[in-house]
């Protein structure tokens, strides 16, 4: 199957994306995108797909992705009994191949990060000894913003360049993706993400699309594993995740920030998606 292009979209305050995902199972599909990848596993288990690759993958699993390298994960069918024993918890960075320019990157102060890159283009595994310090790093790097998060980040990379590492993909593996991918569903996804936290109508975004409502609704489940209306509340509660981590405002203004209008259901979706209320959420990351 065709991979499609994933549009990154970075906020404003950050020139590179980190986040904290928490729900029932995997669900994003084969896909690639411009951007470097770091995937950390805190809680989950199941298969990764990446480049001519399959392998098992479980809690602490660590991997750096390359430009362009298409991948997926997929959870163990236990993942899809409705049981809270089995969650994804993973932290996900994506950042753009020009955020360490070359003429940094020739200084001998940017060896290991230089050496790094270069081989990431077939996906990189650490092993547990690498994952059980990079962790505690990522975890600080949500916490911080600015200049402090940024810090970290080369703390980070420089700490995996000169790390031990293995391929992921298979030493003959050839990328041969183009950078369009699926030029309709990064046009669909370019617009939700950009737009979630509003009212979007589904005769809006199939518009967009180009289909009617029933056809866009079809090809939108075939292409993400899950519905349209899945797909706009995940990031909206990934928003409000984000928001309740780091901003001070009530529970109240921050459903309408991040685009419900009806706090029950606000309240609903959040608990149904990280199995916590706001206000539970919010109290594990006070005074962290």
């Amino acid at each position: 199957m065709k991979p499609f292009k994933e549009v990154i979209n970075y906020p404003a305050d950050n020139s590179f994306l980190i986040k904290y995902d928490d729900f029932p199972h995997f669900t994003f599909p084969w896909h690639f995108h411009n951007e470097y990848e770091i995937v950390f596993i805190i809680k989950s288990f199941g298969k990764k797909f990446v480049g001519d690759s399959v392998e098992e993958f479980s809690a602490g699993d660590l991997s750096l992705f390359g430009s362009k390298l298409p991948h997926f994960y997929m959870n163990d069918q236990l993942f899809y009994q409705g049981d809270d024993n089995f969650r994804v918890n993973a932290i996900i960075v994506q950042f753009p191949t020009s955020y360490f320019p070359q003429q940094q990157l020739q200084r001998p102060e940017f060896g290991s990060i230089k050496k790094l890159l270069n081989s990431a283009s077939a996906g990189l595994k650490f092993p547990s000894e690498t994952a059980a310090i990079g962790g505690p790093i990522l975890n600080d790097m949500l916490r911080t913003i600015g200049m402090e998060r940024h810090l970290l980040f080369v703390k980070l990379i420089d700490f995996l360049g000169s790390s031990e590492s293995r391929f992921i993909a298979t030493p003959d593996y050839t990328n041969s993706i183009d950078d369009q991918g699926e030029p309709r569903m990064a046009k669909i996804y370019k617009f939700i993400t950009s737009n979630y936290n509003r009212k979007i109508t589904l005769e809006e975004v199939a518009s967009v699309a180009g289909m009617n409502p029933s056809a866009f609704c079809r090809y939108f489940r075939q292409k993400t594993g899950k519905t349209y209306a899945q797909f706009v509340n995940e990031l909206r509660i990934n928003y409000a995740c984000k928001l309740l981590r780091h901003d001070k405002q009530t529970v109240v203004h921050i459903c309408d920030e991040a685009g419900f209008n009806n706090l029950s259901n606000f309240n609903r979706q959040f608990k149904g998606f990280t199995g916590k209320s706001p206000s539970e959420y919010r109290e594990l990351f006070r005074g962290k």
